[in-house]
């Protein structure tokens, strides 16, 4: 009886060290997952699904773990984010992330007044030089 019960234990400490934990940190505008058993080896390439606060049930990104067992996503509005890690061997966790404030990215598509400079100068000769060429091709045809 009592090795049975030693056994039990055993199987039951080496099931528990290899739990799937998920931790979530705030890195700037992103919101990154890391998936790891027993909290330290990491789980590579698992299975990710992100739910946002508006849409509980539609998932509003999906993918996999990178080989660090990590996923980062940009939270759109604030609220309870919920995100699914499955390994696909057994291993399924959920987590809530509580998101005070929506990310927001300052994104400009605006070059910096130099830049613009010199690409209108590049333009001009550029432009010249074509010009300036085929007229000395015609120049030459017609002699």
């Amino acid at each position: 009886m009592t090795a049975k019960f030693g056994l039990l234990v055993l199987a039951g400490l080496a099931a528990s060290a290899h739990d799937l934990v998920l931790t979530a940190e705030r890195t700037g505008a992103a919101i990154v997952v890391r998936a790891a058993y027993a909290g330290t080896e990491p789980c590579p390439f698992a299975s990710t699904e992100i739910f946002s606060p508006a849409g509980p049930k539609a998932e509003h990104q999906n993918g996999r773990t990178d080989r660090t067992g990590r996923f980062a996503f940009l939270p759109d509005q604030p609220g309870n984010w919920r995100v699914v890690v499955d390994d696909e061997l057994g291993h399924r966790v959920e987590l809530t992330i509580p998101v005070n404030e929506a990310a927001s990215l300052a994104v400009s598509g605006a070059q910096p007044v130099w830049q613009k400079a010199i690409t209108g100068a590049a333009l001009i000769l550029g432009l010249m030089g074509g010009w300036y060429g085929w007229k000395m091709r015609a120049r030459s045809n017609s002699r």
